[in-house]
């Protein structure tokens, strides 16, 4: 399905020199945490559900802003944080919430919403190292950064970083406890 919103947020973003920005939707009966991220490729969408118990989707935004329904493991899950089928009468179809849910996303970036990185590692649940938060330091491990590590170092620090740590051919090492460390 294409997301048109996302288009839009996108080129706004660009105009702003941003690659990230965190918003909040409400859809159903759920209240997300959102991350779009254009650090990668595919971009990302990820939407942490609000609540006791977070569930953590993500999505694939490919060319063209297109993100698949089908939605595999992911159905029972999402269905169960809009508390749909069962108990509210409606049925979860994954193109409705997709096309109620562009009509959901900001169009408009802001530079106070790009996420810090602690902000980052909350969202976004498929990050290595959940544990490990906190930037510390670069050290040269084997033949230098592994590409989880390099991922890792894109998706928390950027595009300079993740470059950087490729330039001098380092992993980024991470601590469970704040560091104030800056990567430069």
């Amino acid at each position: 399905m294409e997301m048109t919103s996302l288009r839009e947020l996108h080129q706004d973003m660009i105009k702003k020199g941003v690659d990230m920005q965190q918003f909040r939707i409400r859809t159903g009966a759920a209240e997300f945490d959102c991350l779009f991220s254009t650090r990668e490729t595919p971009f990302v969408l990820s939407m942490t559900s609000r609540g006791a118990n977070p569930k953590f989707f993500k999505f694939d935004v490919r060319r063209g802003y297109r993100i698949g329904t089908y939605l595999g493991d992911n159905f029972g899950k999402l269905r169960s944080v809009l508390f749909v089928d069962g108990s509210s009468g409606h049925r979860l179809d994954p193109k409705k919430f997709f096309y109620e849910l562009n009509i959901l996303i900001p169009k408009v970036a802001h530079v106070n919403s790009v996420p810090s990185p602690e902000e980052i590692f909350r969202l976004r649940h498929d990050i290595i190292e959940q544990e490990r938060p906190y930037f510390d330091r670069w050290e040269q491990r084997g033949r230098g950064p592994s590409s989880e590590n390099k991922q890792k170092t894109l998706l928390i620090l950027g595009t300079e970083a993740h470059d950087f740590s490729i330039s001098i051919n380092k992993s980024s090492i991470w601590s469970s406890t704040p560091t104030g460390r800056p990567w430069k």
